[in-house]
C-alpha cells in the first residue's frame, strides 16, 4: 500500500502546478528533489530574461504544524507553499520572511538548525499569520 503522506505530498504538488497553469504560467519540474525546489516558475514579469521562482511544496492532512523545514538560503526567488488538507488552505510566504517568523531548532538535535512554523490549530488558521493565505499565485513575481 503506498504511504499516505507521499501521496498527500504528490497530490499537493499536482495541485499546484495545476492552478499555475491555469493562470497560464510557464512551470517547469525538476527530474530531483534533491535541493528543496518541487516547481520552477517562470517569472512573468517582461524584462527577467530566464529568471525563474523556485517552490518548495509542504503539505499535512491536519493540524498546522510544519517542522523539521530546511532553509539555510533564503533568497527572493525561493517560497514556501503549505497547504493543509483539513483547511482546504494555502499559505505563500517567501523564503525570506520564512525565516523570520518560523522558529529554529537551536538544541543539538538531528533537526538542529531547521525551522519550524504553526499555521494552524485543529480548531482553525492562526490569524496572525492568513495573511499569507492565497487562492492563486498572482503574488509571485
Amino acid at each position: 500500500m503506498a504511504n499516505p503522506s507521499m501521496l498527500l505530498g504528490a497530490s499537493t504538488e499536482h495541485l499546484i502546478v495545476s492552478m499555475l497553469l491555469k493562470e497560464e504560467r510557464e512551470v517547469y519540474l525538476p527530474a530531483v528533489d534533491d535541493h528543496g525546489v518541487d516547481i520552477l516558475v517562470k517569472t512573468k514579469k517582461q524584462g527577467k530574461a530566464n529568471s525563474y521562482q523556485e517552490l518548495q511544496i509542504k503539505s499535512i492532512s491536519k493540524g498546522g504544524l510544519f517542522a523539521a523545514i530546511n532553509c539555510a538560503n533564503p533568497q527572493k526567488n525561493y517560497w514556501f507553499v503549505f497547504y493543509i488538507r483539513q483547511h482546504k488552505t494555502l499559505w505563500l510566504i517567501n523564503s525570506m520572511d520564512f525565516v523570520k517568523i518560523a522558529s529554529m531548532v537551536t538544541k543539538k538535535t538531528k533537526n538542529y538548525g531547521k525551522y519550524s512554523l504553526a499555521l494552524a490549530t485543529v480548531k482553525g488558521t492562526r490569524k496572525q499569520m492568513d495573511k499569507y493565505i492565497v487562492h492563486d499565485f498572482s503574488k509571485l513575481p
